[in-house]
């Protein structure tokens, strides 16, 4: 009520009573000259302007005859409103006054209108810039706290519903790439490797239910070489450094323009572009980092440069990044249980005799040491010669060599030599025995190198009142062993082994006594092969599009938009292995063996086990064996079901519809519209029947028809309420999809991993209701509900499967049943600017997500979704004082069921766990900020456990400390 009787008194006095000039002296007001981040399409100029004000804060008034009909082009970018309304009025006749923080809109007399030249959004936008803050202050001196409003205002002007960061809260953080960044925004937790964060999860669906975009593009995914495991669709995250991303936007719920394929939620990474930078924007980074375990300090360079014309008609953009990382990583996996429904003879007179119990298998102390090295260029050339024409060619390469070294032992448990008397069983659970044991020690070495190449051609085309964006891109992802896989294995008995498995907390690994055997001693057990392995997956993708828009003034409808797009992706996985026998049985001494590397292996921990063991040399052991394998021209049966090849046709349009309307007194936005996908796959590779291997081809075809809708609703000012709904799908993992199989063997244990190219796509209806309250500046506390109704979905089964004689654990994808994720996130945000001088500088984020899942994998077997949290939250205190900064930052999520148990297996899960982060500034000057930063500070352990939490797994990957100057000119 006082906002319309405010907004009539102040039209009614501009109109009728106030002289011209007495509001022209206030045309400069600093609330009009504020930059704030618009995003205006060509519209109607009413819409537009309503839009605006929502944008900026600045309340815009004016007679409604004065604007109808009349129609307003489009203006992106962060600008102010000054600059703002000045083109929305272009060539309109209106004028605009300033009366504090009112616009006030009226018809210029005809003597003083001024023809005003056109210029295109992005150069507009772009000369708002000068004088203000730009995108290379927000990068080199911006503060956290202005970082983070930007982001908040990104989510608050949306219509759907979206998370967002940008570049100066990127940098903030001691992150090692985007994806250490994400895990702070509500909903949203990592998946880490080697303690770096590797993909991500979004509503605590796993990572193959996200789609990753490059600037609104599909990029092409880099694929696992390290081991029989395969990602299929999955973004890996460590390709990409944060120093090149100006901002990643998390869509929760989609729009019928965005591609489908997400049911948990799309992640938008954006690059810089020249004309969104100040001519001559020249940064540098240089940092160091220390990683505690590897005791190491490694570098990291960045810079970037941007250039554009003074008539802002073409912008050139180069950025670059080289980083070093060296890393340590002390685990126990490979650690299994299983039920044994019969028991097991724990007395030695050949019967069971202690009931059902459930059992460990196995136990697998391995130390990994890694040497990364990345590399990364982005350019980026925006051609605009008119206001009708708005050309960007952008390329982006990343490359991430890595040099392993694992070293590892098993002790292999095998329950029907348990020494009579030795057996320990706790709730239901063989805890502890003494049996007759084999142990393998190997050694595995390799160089990886995962490249990703993005070109692509996009634009802004303008023709009367329709506007054009055409798109066309070319993306690559090649991930290959530069050097062979070589594993160097010793295999034998080693007489009596009493294993005792502990609960998973705290510090608790197994204890292990070879009773009968010293693993330090080069001739405790014989060679058993070198294994050698060469892997190259190829993933790319071609794809054009036009997209076309337009303003209409149709009842509640803004703008109408269309388009069609084309898709054609392809993965060719190729691997080879060869195992050398021809020392097998052999017992070596000393010097085809070197010492352990540390004397602090998994230091710390409550646990009795051999931490020092032999070391094989690869280098004696493969010239002494006989490789004529090697020389093979045609591809074994084994190489011949490891290797597939996928084609992947994608044929989509869509037409939806924007609106922008008054209901009531209440503003309400969104869009509505229908997406539709005709999805060709074909899978081709060989299936092995068991006594050989087949070429077979598998195709098949399906359409969807994906509506969606967004709504916003704004029942008081600065609240705003969104309701969301929307059919979505995920299409299976591209290596589940391959009829490929996989055999790994230990010795004692036989397992397998397949496809399965009948697999078929998730889909789902997802709704999502929220509530937003801005209560000042940069500040809000919202709550959001949301529910995924799944109706198809993959999981993975074990079953038996025989090769050759031999059976097999086979692990393989099938199709299950149905499933349902809901869940609630809370967030607030708020710099504590009421408090008293130091204290103002103070300010707190704050997320929690509840997320809870149900699964139905056959008409027997229930259980939780697979990868879902149930918990998580992020807590982010930050401070702001002049030139000083400092921030932590913790992020937890609770347990996660990591692989469902099938076939007398019990299933894994990942126990909860949360890691701190650090950080402090000083900005030295206008062109230097140094920090001091760290990452996981209280040196936290990731664990797993199964059944009753008994011990399934261990790994520390320890502190990292990171020394930053960044540099401006």
């Amino acid at each position: 009520m006082y906002k319309n009787f405010r907004s009539a008194f102040l039209a009614s006095c501009a109109l009728f009573a106030i002289p011209a000039h007495a509001l022209e002296a206030k045309a400069q007001g600093q609330a009009a000259s504020q930059v704030h981040d618009v995003n205006l399409s060509a519209q109607p100029l009413s819409s537009a302007l309503r839009i605006l004000s929502r944008q900026t804060g600045i309340e815009i008034v004016f007679r409604p005859e004065l604007v109808r009909g009349q129609s307003a082009p489009a203006v992106s970018g962060r600008t102010s409103t000054e600059v703002a309304l000045q083109r929305l009025l272009s060539g309109t006749g209106l004028a605009v006054r300033y009366s504090g923080e009112t616009a006030i809109l009226y018809r210029a007399p005809a003597a003083t209108r001024q023809p005003v030249a056109l210029t295109t959004a992005t150069s507009a936008v772009a000369a708002a810039g000068d004088g203000a803050s730009g995108n290379n202050e927000i990068i080199v001196q911006g503060s956290y706290s202005a970082s983070i409003a930007d982001a908040l205002d990104r989510k608050r002007k949306a219509d759907n519903v979206v998370d967002s960061i940008e570049a100066v809260d990127i940098a903030q953080f001691p992150n090692q790439n985007i994806a250490e960044s994400l895990q702070r925004l509500p909903g949203v937790t990592i998946e880490r490797d080697r303690g770096e964060g590797l993909f991500v999860k979004v509503r605590g669906l796993g990572p193959n239910f996200q789609v990753t975009l490059l600037n609104g593009q599909s990029i092409a995914v880099n694929e696992n070489v390290r081991d029989s495991g395969q990602n299929g669709r999955q973004f890996r995250f460590d390709t990409i450094p944060s120093e090149l991303i100006a901002g990643v936007d998390v869509m929760k719920s989609p729009s019928a323009d965005l591609e489908e394929g997400a049911i948990g939620g799309i992640v938008n990474i954006r690059t810089f572009k020249p004309m969104d930078l100040e001519s001559g924007t020249v940064i540098g980074t240089l940092a160091g980092n220390y990683v505690e375990k590897a005791d190491t300090i490694d570098p990291n360079l960045s810079g970037l440069a941007s250039w554009k014309n003074d008539s802002e008609t073409l912008g050139l953009l180069i950025a670059g990044s080289y980083s070093q990382r060296t890393l340590r990583q002390d685990r126990i996996t490979g650690v299994g249980w299983e039920e044994m429904s019969e028991g097991v003879d724990t007395d030695g007179d050949g019967i069971e005799d202690t009931g059902a119990i459930v059992a460990p298998s196995a136990v697998r102390p391995t130390l990994e040491q890694e040497d990364r090295k990345r590399y990364a260029v982005n350019a980026a050339l925006q051609f605009a010669p008119s206001d009708a024409v708005n050309l960007t060619l952008e390329g982006f390469y990343t490359r991430l060599d890595d040099h392993y070294d694992e070293l590892t032992y098993s002790a292999d448990i095998d329950v029907d030599t348990i020494v009579p008397g030795s057996a320990v069983i706790e709730d239901g659970a063989l805890i502890s025995a003494t049996t007759e044991g084999k142990t393998q020690i190997g050694r595995e070495v390799s160089d990886m190198r995962h490249q990703n190449w993005f070109v692509g051609l996009s634009g802004d085309v303008r023709a009367g009142d329709w506007t054009f964006h055409p798109t066309a891109y070319v993306t690559r992802a090649v991930s290959e062993t530069s050097a062979p896989i070589t594993r160097t294995r010793l295999l034998g008995p080693v007489g009596l082994v009493k294993v005792t498995m502990p609960k998973s907390a705290g510090t608790n690994v197994p204890s292990v006594d070879f009773l009968e055997a010293d693993l330090e001693n080069p001739g405790q057990l014989p060679f058993r092969r070198v294994e050698w392995r060469d892997v190259s997956s190829v993933d790319k993708e071609h794809a054009f599009g036009l997209a076309t828009e337009r303003p209409v003034d149709f009842g509640p409808f803004s703008r109408i938009s269309m388009g069609a797009k084309y898709r054609d992706r392809s993965r060719d996985y190729d691997r080879r292995d060869v195992n050398l026998t021809s020392l097998a049985g052999q017992y070596f001494d000393g010097t085809y063996f070197d010492r352990f590397p540390f004397n602090d292996f998994l230091a710390g921990t409550n646990g009795s086990l051999p931490t020092a063991w032999v070391v094989p040399d690869p280098d004696p052991f493969w010239n002494d064996s006989n490789k004529s394998a090697l020389s093979a021209s045609t591809p074994s049966r084994s190489d011949l079901r490891n290797s597939y090849s996928i084609g992947e046709e994608i044929t989509s349009a869509f037409a939806m519809a924007n609106f922008d309307t008054m209901l009531g007194a209440m503003p309400v936005r969104g869009n509505m519209g229908l997406r539709y996908a005709h999805t060709r796959q074909t899978s081709a590779g060989y299936a092995d029947d068991g006594t050989a291997a087949r070429p077979v081809s598998y195709t098949s075809t399906y359409d969807d028809f994906l509506p969606s809708a967004n709504l916003v609703i704004e029942p008081a000012r600065d609240l705003i309420a969104r309701f969301a709904m929307a059919k979505v799908i995920t299409r299976p993992s591209l290596s589940d999809l391959a009829p490929r199989l996989t055999l790994n063997s230990s010795g004692t244990i036989f397992e397998a991993r397949g496809g399965n190219p009948e697999l078929q796509r998730f889909q789902a209806w997802q709704y999502d209701a929220g509530l937003e309250y801005y209560f000042a500046p940069g500040s809000v506390i919202s709550a959001s509900v949301f529910y995924k109704d799944i109706g198809t979905f993959v999981y993975n089964q074990v079953s038996d499967f025989v090769v050759d004689g031999q059976t097999y654990m086979l692990t393989a994808p099938t199709n299950g049943g149905d499933a349902s994720v809901k869940g609630l996130e809370l967030a607030f945000q708020h710099r504590l600017s009421f408090l008293p001088a130091p204290l103002d500088g103070l300010g707190l984020q704050a997320n929690y997500t509840l997320t809870d899942s149900k699964a139905s994998y056959s008409d027997t077997l229930k259980d939780d979704l697979a990868n879902i949290a149930r918990h998580s939250y992020n807590l982010t205190g930050f401070y702001e004082n002049g030139p000083f900064e400092a921030w932590v930052s913790y992020s937890w999520r609770g347990k996660v069921l990591q692989s469902v148990g099938t076939n007398d297996n019990l299933s894994i899960n990942d126990s909860a766990f949360g890691s701190l982060d650090a950080s402090i500034s000083l900005k030295a000057s206008d062109h230097l900020k140094v920090s001091l930063q760290g990452i996981n500070v209280t040196n936290a352990k990731q664990r797993q456990f199964v059944g009753d939490n008994w011990f399934g797994g261990y790994t520390d990957y320890g502190r990292t400390v990171r020394l930053t100057a960044r540099m401006s000119l």
